[in-house]
């Protein structure tokens, strides 16, 4: 099976929105760049690596609306529970930079 398919759900839009993700239930947060966004999840940018399968609490940082933000469409989320889905170091960053797709949480109701 080819890698590189595609295996998202939903359409991604590209985005250059600064947020902040701290792992379920736990006080540290780190800084981060959102890439893309969907209906079922998003990728950013992080210095930190995460571990596939954790559980992250994500929001968009403050001072951001989504009216400043280009291409708003379905999927932009001001915080949300996601699952971390992949991480994979960034090439050639200025220092270690990595990738990360996460799929949002459904709704509880």
């Amino acid at each position: 099976m080819d890698e590189t398919s595609e295996k998202r759900a939903s359409q991604r839009s590209p985005c250059n929105a600064l947020i902040s993700f701290s792992h379920f239930n736990q006080t540290p947060s780190y800084d981060a760049k959102m890439l893309n966004y969907g209906a079922g999840g998003m990728c950013f940018q992080s210095s930190h690596f995460l571990r596939p399968g954790a559980s992250v609490c994500i929001r968009l940082k403050e001072g951001q609306s989504f009216a400043s933000l280009e291409n708003n469409g379905s999927g932009l989320r001001c915080i949300s529970l996601a699952e971390v889905k992949w991480c994979h170091e960034l090439p050639r960053a200025e220092s270690v930079t990595y990738g990360v797709g996460v799929k949002y949480q459904p709704p509880a109701y």
